[in-house]
């Protein structure tokens, strides 16, 4: 294998019907990784909409699948198409600020034992967006996904999304919607979980990243912005149905060897409860909105 190029930045840029997120994103990408190169790898998941387009006219190569394969498995499409030795994984919802990259960059190689790095999200107005969150215990995980939607500072969903931090610190793992990996912490994880079609698909990452010795890690120096729910615009209830499954079989893989494992039957129970009441808070709004 040719050395890598430690250079340069490769962007793997998974659309799926992105059209619309996309020239934004695009706008503020070259800025935010200067001055390091650029290898933008899109991967598309059988759009409809000019999202290929788009990409090829930025410049990116564009790896089309047939089929919709899923966000884990085109992430690892897109990291085996670039020689670069930092994989971006950023979403097509998501605004980066100038030098952000760049900064995320410099970061880690201040230390060889980053394996992953995420910077401060906040919402487009402003407001912060949850990054840097723990694991969730059993009881954690239960209390915040059933008040989470209703009661957003309940106790344990503060506790899962963790403090805030000022400085360069550990976490448990850090929002997919912009991760920056060390090429050779990415490989002896050998990439994503595809068993994870959508959702939770960074949470394994960052647990396989641990488990293998790698610091996971977020800079709150660094911040971008990001659209939240931009990727529920399209094909709701299939995504409303993959959050749930891939929810069950994080906590499956997280207590593999914890004899919490025995409660899986039950947070599978009440996943089906609470992916009922999503589906049906989704369909009322949809129908209120025609």
């Amino acid at each position: 294998m040719s050395r890598r190029d430690d250079k340069t930045v490769g962007l793997i840029l998974v659309t799926y019907q992105s059209a619309e997120d996309l020239p934004p994103f695009l706008e503020s990408l070259t800025a935010a990784v200067e001055p390091l190169a650029l290898d933008v790898i899109g991967v598309d998941n059988v759009s409809s909409d000019r999202s290929v387009e788009l990409v090829e006219e930025f410049g990116g190569r564009v790896i089309r699948n047939s089929e919709n394969v899923g966000l884990a498995a085109a992430i690892n499409q897109g990291a085996a198409a670039t020689n670069a030795e930092w994989i971006l994984v950023a979403n097509p919802d998501t605004r980066l600020a100038p030098g952000s990259i760049a900064a995320l960059v410099e970061t880690a190689m201040a230390d060889d034992g980053i394996g992953m790095i995420g910077p401060q999200v906040a919402r487009l107005d402003g407001t912060p967006y949850p990054t840097g969150r723990r694991f969730p215990s059993l009881a954690v995980g239960i209390v915040h996904a059933l008040l989470g939607g209703v009661w957003p500072g309940n106790p344990a969903t503060r506790r899962y999304f963790g403090e805030p931090v000022t400085t360069v610190s550990d976490v448990d793992w850090i929002s997919g919607c912009c991760m920056l990996f060390r090429r050779s912490a990415f490989d002896s994880i050998g990439g994503f979980d595809t068993r994870y079609f959508l959702y939770f698909e960074e949470t394994k990452a960052a647990l396989d990243m641990h488990r293998a010795g790698w610091r996971v890690v977020l800079d709150p120096n660094v911040e971008i912005r990001h659209r939240e729910g931009g990727s529920m615009r399209s094909a709701p209830f299939r995504k409303i149905r993959s959050h749930h499954r891939s929810a069950l079989r994080f906590y499956c893989d997280y207590h593999q060897r914890s004899p919490w494992l025995v409660f899986a039957p039950v947070i599978a129970a009440g996943l089906v409860v609470r992916g009922a009441i999503s589906v049906l808070r989704t369909a009322i709004t949809q129908r209120a909105a025609r």
